[in-house]
């Protein structure tokens, strides 16, 4: 069963190989030795790619330019070869082992060139904008205030102030009454006349104050007239 499998799977791959077209590209080649043959027999790559052989023959083979150049050397069963091919060009080569039955052939391509990169397009500089001057504003002319007028001064009404007439008191009349003593001195006492008709005698302070010095006087005047007869 494990042989049939490993059959199986190898008659899977040459099969594959087979269907390979006879022109590979690509940046890395690969060519499998594999009974008597080079499969694919041509190969074309770039210049700076690399291209290996491997051989699944049980027999030596080996992949050798014509005229000299590249060899791989012999390549036992499963054993690989990788070479670099940097110059470009068709370059044939064979089996040194079998050359009438092995042939193939490796296209280089000479590296492709790059296009050139366009310069970058400028960006337009935009042309700064002026700020527009503004344009100059008149102060207001401020409309003159007329000063206050001052308010008319009232006089304030002058009150006259009540003159109040002093009540005239008429002075007391005495009246020197004798009066008899002991001592024959006759002692006058004063006699408080009747005010007359009209007046406010003894009326008001200033009245009773008057009335009261006049009969203090008239008083002193009795008593000192009293000691003097006494004597």
């Amino acid at each position: 069963m494990t042989r049939f499998a490993q059959w199986l799977a190898a008659t899977v791959v040459s099969l594959a190989l087979l269907a390979l077209p006879a022109v590979a590209l690509g940046a890395s080649g690969a060519v499998t030795i594999q009974g008597f043959a080079f499969t694919p027999s041509t190969i074309t790559i770039n210049a700076g790619d690399s291209v290996t052989w491997t051989n699944r023959d049980a027999t030596a083979h080996t992949a050798s330019q014509d005229g000299g150049g590249f060899d791989t050397g012999a390549l036992a069963q499963n054993q690989s070869k990788t070479i670099v091919f940097a110059t470009a060009g068709s370059f044939f080569y064979v089996c040194n082992f079998h050359p009438d039955r092995m042939r193939g052939t490796v296209n280089v391509l000479a590296a492709a060139t790059p296009a050139p990169t366009p310069p970058p397009t400028p960006v337009p500089t935009q042309q700064p904008t002026p700020a527009p001057t503004p344009q100059p504003t008149a102060a207001p002319t401020a409309a003159p205030t007329a000063a206050p007028t001052a308010a008319s001064t009232t006089a304030a009404p002058t009150t006259a102030a009540p003159t109040t007439a002093a009540p005239t008191t008429a002075a007391p009349v005495a009246s020197a009454t004798p009066t008899a003593t002991a001592s024959g001195v006759a002692i006058a006492a004063p006699s408080a006349s009747a005010a007359p008709a009209g007046s406010d005698a003894g009326s008001g302070p200033n009245g009773t104050v008057l009335l009261g010095a006049i009969a203090a006087v008239v008083a002193v005047i009795g008593f000192t007239l009293a000691r003097r007869g006494a004597r």
